[in-house]
């Protein structure tokens, strides 16, 4: 007759110990899914601050400019390109002299009201995959300034 084999104290502990070690390493795999997710938002989130900022930036001196494009180019150290003004900032958010890609972009367009000149103003992001760049508005403002009719001669008087 066969004999049982009866099951010892050190397969049961073995048992339970790959069964904790499975949940650990599923709960560790959560963690750090999450944080990676934090980390991205985090990002996002500053990217946002900081387009925020130079939006209002642009505005401020679109506003000092009177409405004036080629004025607010020169305030902002933006390139003109028809009536747009085109403010271009690389990964860090360090303005780009015309040359390399940008990461970020902020665009003043005119339009013109009565009384007034506005302008949308709107942030992008581009995001590269391989040779393609994939741009998101992060951000629009519409914008106003009023018109200035003091000429340059009136104020050096």
């Amino acid at each position: 007759m066969r004999e049982r084999i009866k099951p010892t104290r050190s397969g049961l502990f073995a048992i339970e110990l790959l069964i904790a070690v499975g949940v650990f390493s599923l709960c560790a795999a959560i963690c750090v899914g999450l944080f990676v997710r934090s980390e991205v938002m985090s990002q996002d989130s500053a990217d946002l601050n900081r387009a925020v900022s130079e939006a209002r930036s642009a505005a401020e001196c679109f506003k000092a400019a009177g409405g004036d494009l080629e004025r607010t180019a020169q305030l902002t150290g933006g390139q003109m390109m028809g009536d747009t003004v085109c403010i271009s900032y690389d990964e860090g958010w360090e303005k780009l002299d015309g040359g390399g890609e940008s990461a970020f972009d902020v665009v003043l367009s005119l339009r013109s009201e009565d009384g007034y000149t506005g302008a949308s103003l709107s942030v992008q992001r581009y995001d590269r995959n391989g040779k393609e760049a994939v741009g998101t508005t992060i951000l629009i403002w519409d914008i106003a300034a009023l018109r200035s009719t003091v000429t340059s001669m009136e104020v050096a008087s």
